[in-house]
């Protein structure tokens, strides 16, 4: 993305509105004028805007154009439960994406391309990822869970960790607690029998588990 290019845009036209916003507040009722007698008129004014921010109209709403385009597709790649989207690098310019980084397989290059090719406003796709095949035993593990997924899972670890620890019938600090696809392992160990099922129960009750694999040992 042309990220230097908006940067480059944005600081005049921060500091063009910000000089626009006090001459006009500063010039109504001095000395009987008003805030339009000083304004310049339409072309008057998108003609030194174009010379401040040192690039054309037309690059400028490329610009904003391609970081549009580009955002969808990275949102895109986040939700699609079967990419990494960290490894993967993506640029926009006009019409076409070039996808950059490293993936575990073919599938998944061609995958990523394709849900390039889907995307509004991307008419091609310069596919320059490369195909890593130790990438694929990290990618096995995080297979069928997206970033979205990530971050539920990562939540209920939190919250049914906070229980635990507020129980005054359990040790919660011996628990610990794995949260993936919303299947929740417990390991560690409790004292007493009685303590790993109430460790089981607390997360049993909550909606959001589907399941529990209670792998706590009760300590000799």
């Amino acid at each position: 993305m042309k990220r230097k290019s908006i940067q480059k845009f944005i600081a005049p036209v921060t500091s063009v509105a910000l000089v626009s916003a006090f001459t006009v507040s500063t010039a109504i009722g001095a000395n009987g004028t008003t805030a339009y007698d000083d304004k310049r008129n339409a072309d008057e004014y998108w003609e030194e805007f174009k010379q401040d921010s040192e690039q054309s109209w037309d690059n400028t709403q490329e610009a904003f154009r391609d970081g549009w385009i580009e955002s969808k597709l990275e949102t895109a790649l986040v939700l699609n439960e079967h990419l990494n989207p960290f490894d993967i690098d993506i640029a926009v310019d006009n019409d076409t994406a070039t996808l950059k980084g490293e993936v575990s397989s073919e599938i998944d290059k061609e995958l990523a391309e394709n849900v390039a090719m889907g995307i509004e406003g991307i008419d091609e796709v310069d596919n320059q990822l490369t195909v890593d095949d130790q990438l694929a035993s990290s990618t096995d593990e995080e297979k069928g869970r997206d970033f979205t997924q990530y971050m539920e899972d990562i939540t209920t670890t939190a919250a049914i960790k906070t229980e635990l620890l507020s129980s005054s019938n359990i040790n919660g600090m011996s628990i610990d607690v794995d949260t993936y696809n919303d299947e929740v392992t417990l390991s560690g160990t409790v004292k007493t029998d009685a303590q790993r099922k109430l460790a089981e129960a607390i997360v049993t009750k909550r909606e959001d588990v589907v399941k529990v694999v209670n792998q706590l040992k009760i300590a000799s």
